[in-house]
Order: structure tokens, then C-alpha cells, then sequence
């Protein structure tokens, strides 16, 4: 298949132009044929006309078009009185044209005679006789063919030159397409500047709008990702140092108990930091978009978390409930559903006091799965709802440690599952609501 564009514009318009040209000459052709026919019978009406004027019934040399013709007696226009036998003297195949029947009506006929067929125009003179005024109608018919001939030559000169001509714009205008490519060519990667649109065609500016806009998302996420390794790497480097020092400390312990003290703050720490890397990882798996949706349970996933949730809740002295749980059959990957799941909660048990409340709910409205986890916990800081799903930000103030990723996790596995999650203060001031809502396909 041919994908250059210039060529199948090129193609497709000469094609066009050709089977254009062909039509037009082929009712050229017929017009200017048909305009020969009716030109060559009115020369035979008007001859006759002349003869009855002059009273006299003669056998004129004439050609096809009127003219006097001696060389070629067989574009001669024969005039024959009806009844009567061909004169002497006439050679050619007019000598051959026998008798023509008295009874043949007035105007044009056509007349078979050995083999030839010639147009007759039958004419009453004043005088009573009947007169026949004809000519071949194998030359009348070539007469018309080089008339219609005559009049291709300029369709056949102007479809050549006219397929030449579009290729040459088609070309020229897609000169800009070409320029692109070869600026974007030498750009290296680092180079996500816009394109210019100056001078760009109003067809092609909404395909550089859209490049722009990829190199500004491309931009941006290179930006984040940026970001996120500097983050990631300030984040292994306090536990790493900490780990570093505590495993200094340990050399120096003297007694058994200080070591014994020690070494559970190192093994805190090490659980704190295989923490922080398996959350890295899940992140990273979540934004790579390899994912395998099963047709599943929600209700079970989310009755599941719970279960897994409730010595941590019943530790803190939460209560830890759901006051709505519907069966709901979704087609998405049971992992990071139930990652998010387990992290919305976890994240509401973490920010919750002693004492508090923490409310799950699943459920489907309008067509869409929502899923929202409510608790009494200090709430969200104003401008801060959407700082929250960062990686590795954290409310300051708060005395409780974490990573920072639980929340960035949930938003992207909702931007993967083609939902939307939001974290909000509740409308009573008591608490924050975490709502995540999907129609899933």
C-alpha cells in the first residue's frame, strides 16, 4: 500500500483529471460530431433551395462544404431528379447510385445502393419536379469525425499538462510537512519545545496543535518523573543513613540489652525502608500500564480489606465499619483494586484519632461504581486537597510517618481503571471523605 500522501493526493487527482478529460472530450467529440451532421444537412437543404430558385436541375461539382472540388469526385455533393437514370459523364461512385424512387417523401432520407449509403434531402421545385440532393454518408461521417477530432487536441494537451501542474502544488503544499519533519530531525531529546505555527496550513495546524500538545504532557511528564527520583532518592537516603548509623551503634554496644535495643531500631528501620521500596515498586508497576482485568467481585475485595484492616483499627481503638456494601461485578485487575482499596482505608485509620470512626461504602449510581471511606480524623488543610495525591508529600504538622505514596498509588491506578478519586474535607467539618468513582468500561 502506497502511504505517502503527496503520491496519493498526486494519484488521485490525475486519476481524476484523466477520467475528467476523457469525458469531457468524449461529449466534445459528440457535439462537435453532431454539429458536423447538422451543418452537412443544412448544406444539402440550402443546395436544394438554390436549385429551385434557378429553375434549372444540375449536377454541380460541389464539396462537402460548398466548395468546388474536381479532384475529389466522391466528396461531391449529387443532385439527381427522382425517377430518372444517372447521367452520363458522372464517374466514381456516384455513376453507381441507381435510380432514385419517385415516391419518397420530402426532407432527408437515407438510401442503400450497392453497398453505399447516402444522405438524400428530397425537394419539390416549383416546377413539379422532385429533385434529390445527397452525399455519402461514409464521407459526410469522416467530414464529422475530423471536426470532433480537431476539437480533442486541446483536452488532450491540457490533461498532461494539468496532471503535471497538480503534482507540482501538491508538492509545493505539502512543503511544510516536509520542513517539520526535518526541524523535528534535528532536535535531540532533551528539546520538547512547541512547533511554530506560523506559515502552517489551517489543515495541518490542528496535527501540530496536537504535537504541541503531546511535547507539553511529554514535558511535563518527564518533569514529574524528574521529581520523583530526586523525592525518591531524599527518601531512601534518611532511612539508609539512619540504618547506616544504627548498624555503627550496634558495633559499640557493650551490654546485651543496648545491643538487644539497638538492634530492634534497626530492624524498625529496615522494615520502614522494605516499606518505602515495595510502594516504589507497586507505583512504578501501577504507571508502567501492564495490567490484567478479570471479571470480579468488588464487594468481596473491599470485605476482604476490611477484614485485613481490623486488628490495625481495633489496636488505634477505631471502629472500623461499612455502612453500605453492594454486589458489584466489575471487569478490572483485582490487584490494584484492592491496592487502592487497602490504601484509601489505610490512609483513613493513619490520620484518625483514638477513639474515632473510620465508615466504608460501595455502591453503584447513574451507572457508575463509587466507592468512599469517611472518618473523624483532623480533616484536610485548605489548597491542600490535591497536594495530597504528590508523591511523597505529607501534611505537615501530623505525627504520623509514612512514605507519602499511598494516596499518589490510588490516583494512579484510578487514572489506569479510567475513574476519578478525590479527598475532601466532609460537609459537617468532622473528618475527610475519600470518594473513588469508575463506570469501568
Amino acid at each position: 500500500m502506497n502511504t505517502s500522501l503527496r503520491r496519493q493526493l498526486s494519484g488521485w487527482i490525475a486519476v481524476v483529471t484523466i477520467i475528467s478529460g476523457i469525458a469531457a472530450g468524449a461529449c466534445s467529440f459528440f457535439l462537435a460530431f453532431q454539429e458536423a451532421q447538422e451543418l452537412q444537412d443544412d448544406q444539402l437543404r440550402q443546395v436544394a433551395l438554390l436549385v429551385g430558385r434557378s429553375g434549372n436541375v444540375v449536377n454541380p461539382s460541389a464539396g462537402a462544404v460548398g466548395n468546388i472540388d474536381i479532384s475529389d469526385p466522391e466528396a461531391r455533393i449529387i443532385i439527381r431528379t427522382l425517377g430518372t437514370a444517372p447521367q452520363a459523364g458522372q464517374r466514381g461512385r456516384s455513376a453507381a447510385l441507381a435510380m432514385i424512387p419517385s415516391d419518397l417523401p420530402e426532407g432527408f432520407q437515407s438510401i442503400d445502393s450497392h453497398g453505399d449509403v447516402w444522405r438524400m434531402f428530397i425537394h419539390t421545385l416549383p416546377s413539379g419536379k422532385r429533385i434529390a440532393v445527397g452525399q455519402l454518408t461514409e464521407i459526410r461521417n469522416e467530414t464529422a469525425r475530423d471536426s470532433g477530432l480537431r476539437t480533442l487536441i486541446p483536452v488532450l494537451l491540457l490533461v498532461p499538462f494539468l496532471t503535471m501542474l497538480i503534482t507540482w502544488i501538491v508538492r509545493r503544499s505539502l512543503a511544510p510537512v516536509t520542513e517539520l519533519s526535518h526541524l523535528l530531525d534535528k532536535r535531540d531529546d532533551t528539546n520538547l519545545t512547541k512547533l511554530p505555527e506560523i506559515g502552517i496550513p489551517e489543515e495541518i495546524k490542528p496535527f501540530i496543535a496536537s504535537i504541541n500538545g503531546l511535547m507539553r504532557r511529554l514535558a511535563e511528564a518527564l518533569e514529574q518523573q524528574r521529581r520523583f527520583i530526586a523525592d525518591a532518592a531524599h527518601e531512601l537516603r534518611s532511612p539508609l543513613t539512619a540504618l547506616t548509623l544504627q548498624a555503627q551503634n550496634l558495633e559499640r554496644s557493650v551490654s546485651p540489652q543496648e545491643r538487644s535495643e539497638r538492634l530492634q531500631q534497626l530492624h524498625k528501620g529496615l522494615t520502614r525502608t522494605c516499606t518505602l521500596l515495595n510502594q516504589l515498586l507497586s507505583l512504578a508497576r501501577q504507571q508502567s500500564g501492564v495490567v490484567t482485568s478479570v471479571e470480579l467481585r468488588l464487594d468481596h475485595i473491599v470485605r476482604q480489606v476490611l477484614e485485613d484492616m481490623m486488628p490495625i483499627a481495633a489496636a488505634k481503638g477505631i471502629d472500623l465499619g461499612c455502612e453500605r456494601l453492594e454486589d458489584l461485578v466489575v471487569t478490572a485487575s483485582a490487584d490494584a483494586l484492592a491496592i487502592l482499596v487497602r490504601n484509601a482505608v489505610d490512609n483513613a485509620i493513619r490520620y484518625t484519632p483514638s477513639g474515632g470512626t473510620v465508615d466504608v461504602e460501595l455502591y453503584r449510581e447513574a451507572g457508575e461504581v463509587i466507592f468512599q471511606v469517611t472518618d473523624t480524623g483532623p480533616g484536610i488543610p485548605p489548597g491542600e486537597e490535591e497536594r495530597l495525591f504528590e508523591p511523597f508529600y505529607r501534611v505537615m504538622g501530623s505525627d504520623e510517618t509514612g512514605s507519602g505514596l499511598g494516596l499518589a498509588i490510588v490516583r494512579s491506578i484510578a487514572d489506569r481503571l479510567g475513574g476519578a478519586v478525590a479527598l475532601c474535607n466532609r460537609e459537617d467539618g468532622n473528618g475527610a471523605l475519600f470518594r473513588f468513582i469508575c463506570r469501568f468500561g
